[in-house]
């Protein structure tokens, strides 16, 4: 069911809870158990705080432009700082955008599901019977309100970040160690936040509890995983958690494929000159690529034309 709701939501960009349910229940062949509303609802649910689900912006999001004007001229009366000037579509842009608990805010029970759910009765709370009452009606609203109202999509963002560690764990795997796969494999599992999609934090203790999970590293330490996360490149502040920066991975990937693009198009003179740009990162004199790769000052001077 959770792959059909992702499926409905990448074909129709965005839907309401209610039209993902006729449309999960219609994909079920005929003659096969339907699945209930609930038990839908229960894995909608776990995507959204998966953040692979997320609710759209604000339709028709308030924004008043004098209000807005007035604001700037009393900012303007402070000390000047490094502000950025916002266009006036990204100031209504960043009205529209939701915070992040609003954005992943799962669709709440109703009492008569919560009940089934966790088969407590109504009557758990003693003593409470009008505050109850008053909450089971919010509940019931709220819920009406994010089922046929709210307006769903996928999280790209989360998809793009997952995307990104499975490409730099892979793409580093064959250069690693024998016995440190696993280690690397844990590391990227072990993810503590999708806050920051260009950098990896794992911390030590979640790592061993990956590696625990996985055949033949159950018994390692954390004094035999530091070495190897700090010679894969990993940073660390307390020894306790773990960084990666994935941009200078994807940087380098990007860079390998360029450079072979290069070589193969225009020859190894090319190729040399081109990582030499690369790696300095600026703009370098014509006679100190000259001096540095060591190269023939009409190759270069031809070559650069070509690269040019």
């Amino acid at each position: 069911e959770s792959e059909t709701l992702i499926e409905g939501l990448l074909q129709n960009g965005r839907l309401t809870f209610d039209q993902l349910v006729g449309r999960t229940i219609s994909k079920v062949p005929e003659g096969t158990i339907r699945p209930a509303r609930e038990e839908i609802r229960m894995n909608f649910n776990k995507l959204v705080y998966a953040r692979y689900v997320e609710r759209c912006p604000k339709a028709e999001p308030y924004f008043n432009p004098q209000e807005d004007e007035q604001s700037t001229a009393a900012r303007r009366r402070v000390p000047k700082t490094a502000e950025e000037v916002l266009s006036l579509e990204q100031k209504v842009v960043n009205t529209a955008t939701l915070s992040d608990p609003e954005r992943f805010s799962e669709i709440p029970y109703g009492m008569e599901d919560a009940s089934k759910t966790n088969d407590c009765p109504h009557n758990a709370v003693a003593g409470a019977k009008r505050k109850h009452g008053a909450f089971e009606i919010d509940e019931e609203l709220n819920s009406t309100i994010a089922e046929n109202e709210v307006l769903w999509r996928v999280n790209f963002e989360k998809f793009i970040f997952c995307l990104k560690k499975k490409f730099c764990a892979d793409r580093k795997k064959p250069k690693l160690k024998v016995g440190t796969h696993p280690i690397w494999e844990s590391f990227f599992e072990a993810n503590l936040t999708d806050k920051d999609t260009n950098s990896v934090t794992s911390s030590t203790n979640g790592i061993l509890e990956k590696l625990g999970q996985k055949e033949g590293t159950a018994a390692m330490t954390i004094g035999d995983i530091k070495p190897v996360l700090l010679d894969l490149q990993c940073t660390t502040s307390d020894g306790e958690e773990f960084t990666f920066d994935l941009r200078k991975m994807v940087e380098a990937c990007r860079n390998e494929e360029i450079e072979s693009l290069v070589k193969k198009k225009y020859g190894q003179e090319a190729f040399t000159i081109f990582r030499l740009l690369v790696t300095q990162g600026c703009a370098v004199e014509t006679d100190q690529i000259i001096d540095t790769t060591i190269l023939d000052k009409q190759i270069v001077h031809s070559t650069l034309y070509k690269l040019w």
